[in-house]
């Protein structure tokens, strides 16, 4: 699992029309793919590549909420993602001192929570 940084903008309005959405979402402009996120704009975003395979890990630690996304990173399309929020559920998955983690290693133990 590398860590990347592709350019990662609001949406466009009509990218907003086309998938309905009121508030403009993240995307991420990969070698020509453009794919949605679901991350907020005070989100901490991190993206890691494996193979073909695109992980993005959002995390709001004001909030107290993190996802990870997973994307075929030719094509866009979401194949997993799952989300957890509030402190006592992140600690349940991450450990008391889950603030401190490194954002790959939290991305890593979502992992093992996907099929």
């Amino acid at each position: 699992m590398t860590k990347i940084k592709p350019p990662i903008r609001l949406m466009t309005p009509e990218e907003m029309r086309s998938t309905q959405l009121i508030n403009a979402g993240s995307v991420i402009d990969l070698l020509g793919v453009v794919i949605p996120i679901a991350a907020g704009r005070s989100d901490q975003i991190h993206v890691f590549k494996e193979d073909a395979v695109l992980y993005v890990l959002s995390i709001n630690y004001r909030f107290e909420y993190a996802g990870l996304e997973v994307f075929d990173a030719t094509t866009g399309e979401e194949l997993e993602s799952i989300f957890v929020d509030n402190e006592w559920n992140l600690k349940g998955h991450f450990g008391s001192r889950w603030r401190d983690a490194a954002p790959v290693t939290i991305a890593k133990k979502f992992r093992e929570y996907l099929s």
